[in-house]
């Protein structure tokens, strides 16, 4: 978009893109204009969504429970493993979850006001954030936002207050936010509506990419808590408790507006719906129940900040918590000295502060279980103890698992006249990094319905043909697999650029001519773990594993 100007039509690798709205981009396209085309201009987008829902969830946890609920949710939510991992994730989900937040929280503030002017506004900012969530991720927000309302108005028998719902200037503000990009991309593609409507949002559920059994979410909904999982189960089951008491789908009374726990019976349908509803698709992914997290984030809030933090399970949950941590330390050592993808040696530090971290996090959990009141500080504190190792993890994951690493050490920018293959398989970082068009060879994942549009076929080829004959027509950098190195070092053509544990990088004559870059044998490309690393021609380093 930055590049073309066009904030119609999205595309990926240079074909057209319409599996979902723009929204998300015209973020990270701001975020690129303003400063500049780097990973932390990109990384920010989710950075900040993520940041903004926390403090979102603490304003509902003060609402709909006390101040204390809100600033413990809040906590909870910043220090749970999912939401914390994936704020820094440059994908659609984490500006998704929070533009959902906004919707439904917005929702119950409108539900919850006494008066009918409160309740005109507040369900108006629904309409508004819900057309931006469906801005962001199409009609699953639709979907989401009707499964949540009318489950929960109907458990209530209070169906009178859909009619309170400020239904027509909140459809035309709907209107307003989504029509417009909708009806315009729609005119300059023809194509659009079908694959958008069709194939993206309904096809999707009976896909079976990324196909997981239906249970799938039911079991890693909780475990993306880490470290708050053991403490989810008491604070569910006193949420259910205290639920049941403002359901009046099957109680002959009329509800009574103001009822205790209707706020937990809200969270509690916003859980069930969105890992109910993902569950129901066939494709699943892990970003996709990111939505239920503030809901359970507010519940376990509401559970800690009450006289039920008191009760033994709250104590036995810290204790097995801080057993786990205990337990966790000789297999975080087994594991890092067994796999196979990085060298034990690099993990050195990383391991010994793993350890360290579990260990003063369990000795903080065994001491909180006899002050109880410090659990839920010491149950977030373990996760921050854990930042340092992930400090010095990811840099040598990085290195030894991506590309990106491998395309910054290279001249910036590489020569124009350089194209960057990719084979069997689409790393979408080397057209960040390349900057410019990748030719896939033997790989169309999910630009199968955009090279169908146009004439493409220089850069979607099929064969090892194909990639050879690219090798023999000018300068080329090919991204393979390790396996497939034996079979292009027999063509005698392409040598070694950089390789590491999960990638081989290697370019032909015409390509270390033009960067002065200089080959490496072709006998230091090996089993993992392996980095080799690009080199100057006047570089005399003769290995980098």
């Amino acid at each position: 978009m930055v590049e073309t100007g066009d904030f119609i039509t999205p595309h990926l690798n240079y074909v057209k893109y319409f599996e979902k709205p723009p929204l998300f981009y015209w973020l990270t396209a701001g975020a690129l204009i303003l400063f500049g085309e780097n990973e932390r201009a990109v990384r920010s987008v989710p950075a900040v969504a993520g940041l903004i829902t926390v403090f979102l969830i603490m304003f509902l946890g003060k609402r709909m429970f006390n101040h204390r609920a809100g600033i413990m949710s809040g906590w909870i939510y910043l220090t749970s493993l999912v939401p914390f991992a994936l704020a820094r994730l440059p994908i659609i989900d984490g500006v998704f979850s929070l533009l959902l937040t906004a919707t439904w929280g917005a929702w119950w503030m409108g539900y919850a006001s006494a008066g009918d002017r409160g309740k005109r506004g507040w369900y108006g900012t629904a309409w508004g954030f819900m057309g931006l969530a469906v801005m962001t991720k199409g009609i699953a927000a639709i979907a989401l936002t009707g499964l949540i309302v009318l489950g929960f108005v109907a458990l209530r028998k209070e169906w009178g207050e859909l009619r309170r719902m400020a239904w027509l200037p909140g459809l035309i503000l709907f209107a307003i936010i989504v029509l417009p990009w909708h009806i315009a991309v729609g005119l300059r593609n023809p194509e659009f509506w079908h694959f958008y409507v069709v194939d993206q949002h309904f096809s999707r559920l009976i896909s079976p990419e990324h196909a997981k059994p239906f249970w799938f979410f039911g079991v890693v909904f909780p475990l993306g808590m880490l470290f708050w999982s053991a403490l989810l189960f008491p604070g569910l089951w006193n949420a259910a408790r205290r639920a049941v008491g403002a359901v009046r789908l099957f109680n002959p009374r009329p509800p009574r507006k103001g009822e205790p726990h209707e706020g937990t019976l809200f969270l509690m349908v916003w859980i069930g719906a969105v890992v109910g509803l993902f569950s129901l698709s066939s494709c699943k992914l892990v970003p996709y129940i990111l939505p239920a997290y503030p809901a359970a984030a507010l519940l376990l809030g509401a559970y800690l900040s009450k006289g039920e933090a008191g009760k033994a399970a709250y104590g036995w949950c810290a204790r097995i918590t801080a057993i786990g941590l205990v337990l966790l330390i000789p297999v975080v050592s087994y594991y890092a000295r067994h796999q196979e993808m990085l060298p034990v040696a690099s993990l050195d530090w990383a391991v010994r502060a793993a350890q360290a971290g579990f260990l003063v996090g369990a000795l903080f959990l065994g001491g909180a279980a006899f002050r109880r009141r410090l659990i839920p500080a010491a149950t977030g504190l373990v996760l921050i103890l854990l930042i340092p190792a992930m400090v010095l993890t990811v840099p040598v994951v990085a290195r030894y698992r991506k590309t990106g690493a491998f395309m910054k050490a290279m001249p910036r920018p590489l020569p124009e006249q350089i194209r960057i293959a990719d084979w069997r398989a689409f790393d979408q970082s080397l057209g960040f990094y390349g900057q410019r068009r990748i030719i896939l060879v033997d790989e169309i994942d999910e630009l199968a319905f955009g090279r169908s549009l146009g004439d493409h076929k220089a850069f979607f080829r099929q064969g090892a043909q194909s990639l050879r004959q690219l090798a023999e027509s000018g300068p080329l950098l090919v991204n393979i697999r390790p396996e497939d190195w034996t079979q292009v070092r027999g063509w005698g053509i392409l040598k070694p650029v950089a390789a590491n544990s999960t990638n081989v990088m290697v370019g032909n004559d015409p390509f270390f001519r033009l960067t002065g870059l200089r080959p490496w044998p072709d006998t230091a490309v090996g089993p993992p773990p392996l980095l080799l690393m690009p080199r100057r021609a006047e570089s005399m380093r003769q290995t980098g594993s």
